[in-house]
């Protein structure tokens, strides 16, 4: 067990309060990962089967529309991705890649349901954290039609 790693995972706000040992028991149920800047990790409409949490580096998710590639948003330390493609197993919402040199902790999809079935706090934890996230995109979501039915109004 690499104690970098370790010392990463247990300074993550997600993780407040872990051991080593918890963090031990995160490395063990996944495989650390390391990418380049520029390299794609999953792809929009693949199907789900892992999740990631970003050690340290920064990932891009973006879709691409008409030919164009457009950036939702960037993750960093802490952030969990693809979890609630495989939860619900539906096809990946977006597109990843590597924004600058990026260390991962990948769990396989039954890995990862299965270690969140063995401890029910890390489940709080990490589906805390994803509704979270899901409530914010919806937020910026409304505030972004609102915007634009007002400019759509201004023009009317």
């Amino acid at each position: 067990m690499n104690e970098a790693h370790v010392r990463i995972i247990t300074s993550l706000p997600l993780f407040a309060g872990y051991t080593p040992a918890g963090a031990g028991f995160l490395l063990e149920s996944g495989e650390v990962k390391e990418y380049t800047a520029g390299a794609v990790l999953c792809r929009e409409g693949d199907a789900p089967t892992f999740v990631l949490l970003v050690l340290s580096g920064k990932v891009q998710v973006f879709v691409e529309r008409d030919g164009r590639s457009l950036d939702l948003t960037e993750a960093g330390p802490g952030a969990i991705l693809g979890e609630l493609a495989v939860l619900c197993g539906i096809p990946r919402s977006a597109s990843l890649r590597a924004s600058e040199k990026l260390v991962v902790l990948e769990w396989s999809g039954e890995g990862f349901r299965r270690m969140l079935l063995r401890n029910a706090t890390l489940s709080e934890r990490i589906l805390r954290q994803s509704l979270s996230t899901l409530i914010e995109k919806e937020r910026a979501l409304i505030s972004s039609l609102c915007v634009a039915r007002e400019g759509e109004a201004r023009s009317s």
